[in-house]
């Protein structure tokens, strides 16, 4: 099976285990990762003996990530041979439409429906299929700095439920920070990290996102000229060049160095504003006033499904299957940092003062991953990102703009 952080070593197990204990008593780890491997190892045993007990071994591989993991995956699908548990992140809706990957069956799919959240399948679901789970997603979250609060007069405690107060509140900041700080918005920049932002706000109103359910382009859908709508005066609050700049470095120090209130950013932008000293709100992402839904796009999210060539898809479903068991969820929240997908973690009244509930909030409603175009997806993405860029940051025409990006999209499918 290939594995991630979950494990953090690989091998058989015993061996994943050693390599463990010998990072510990061999000193030199991080604090985060000194903290971590104790749990890593109790999930590794736990995951060995469940197997065991279903009469399976399993060798725990690195592919990599990224480009590298990508090609040795596209490798193993076209030649039909590889591990029998395979991960990713926006890269596996993309496998599961194009089939590269076996459903879940029924039973699993229906305790999958019963037991997790629908942020953990969703993305992984094409035309009521389950083709995968993420057993800890990652997914956006509103942020904002309660000082910036105090000073505009709002309670630091309450964030905006809608778009129309999360615009009101946006300006009350930037009156109040008399051109020393701004209200702040979403990064918008012309690439995924981006879009990564920008797709929930497409999708809280319905027929909004970047494909519609055929995966056919969607760009010109009037929900998603709302939400660019929306998007181009809330980030009038923003200083100058930085919410569509090519690179995110200036937008993230921004709101590091307390030049900007809001951010939309994923569960570990947290622990990075408790680094630097910002006082920080959170909560999950506003809905649009009239008509519109949770929703949300994954982000940092880790998807395991089982390939299509797979000779032991009874075990590899069983072994993704245990990644949600209680005591594995338990051991992964501390060292991931992301959320529990558990629908019984969030129902439970201990949970709820968590930070991290609030990301199990998030994980409701409709949330999807980033799509895999029909064809030409790398073109496709750069004239969807060049397009939203230019949508929200300027002050031509959404529709024009927008047209023109869906027919130069359509003619490369």
């Amino acid at each position: 099976v290939l594995a991630n952080v979950e494990t953090g070593a690989f091998g058989m197990p015993e061996d994943a285990i050693a390599d463990l204990q010998g990072q510990i008593d061999g000193g030199g780890l991080s604090p985060e990762d000194l903290a971590a491997a104790p749990l890593r190892i109790e999930v590794i045993q736990y995951l060995a003996d469940k197997m065991a007990e279903a009469g399976y071994t399993f060798e725990l591989q690195d592919w990599g990530w990224a480009e590298q993991l990508i090609q040795k995956q596209t490798a193993a699908f076209l030649a039909g041979t590889g591990p029998d548990v395979t991960l990713g992140e926006t890269q596996m809706p993309g496998y599961a439409f194009n089939g590269y990957l076996a459903p879940f069956p029924e039973d699993l799919a229906a305790k999958i429906r019963e037991i997790l959240v629908p942020g953990a399948y969703l993305p992984m679901t094409v035309k009521g299929e389950i083709y995968g789970i993420g057993p800890y997603p990652g997914v956006n979250v509103l942020f904002w700095n309660k000082d910036h609060f105090r000073a505009a007069g709002l309670d630091p405690e309450v964030g905006p439920k809608t778009w129309s107060e999360f615009l009101d509140m946006a300006n009350k900041v930037t009156a109040a920070g008399k051109g020393e700080f701004y209200g702040g918005g979403t990064y918008v920049g012309p690439h995924f990290g981006g879009s990564l932002r920008v797709g929930p706000f497409m999708m809280m109103t319905p027929g909004g996102g970047f494909v519609d359910e055929n995966n056919d382009i969607n760009f010109t859908n009037p929900a998603n000229i709302r939400a660019f709508e929306f998007l181009r005066e809330l980030n009038e609050n923003t200083p100058p060049g930085i919410a569509g700049a090519p690179g995110e470095g200036g937008w993230w120090n921004a709101f590091s160095q307390g030049q900007i209130c809001f951010v939309v950013d994923g569960p570990w932008r947290m622990a990075n504003a408790k680094l630097v000293g910002i006082d920080t709100g959170y909560s999950p992402l506003p809905i649009p006033d009239v008509n519109g839904r949770a929703a949300n796009v994954t982000i940092g999210a880790v998807f395991f499904g089982v390939p299509v060539y797979s000779k032991n898809k009874e075990g590899a479903f069983k072994y993704i299957m245990h990644l949600v068991d209680e005591y594995v969820q338990e051991r992964t929240l501390p060292m991931i940092s992301r959320s529990v997908v558990l629908k019984s973690w969030g129902e439970n009244p201990e949970n709820k003062t968590s930070y991290y509930y609030t990301i199990w909030e998030a994980l409701q409603g409709q949330v999807v991953g980033l799509p895999t175009f029909k064809k030409q997806d790398a073109k496709v993405w750069d004239i969807f990102h060049q397009a939203m860029t230019q949508a929200i940051i300027t002050t031509g025409s959404i529709e024009d703009i927008m047209s023109k990006a869906e027919a130069k999209a359509e003619a490369l499918q």
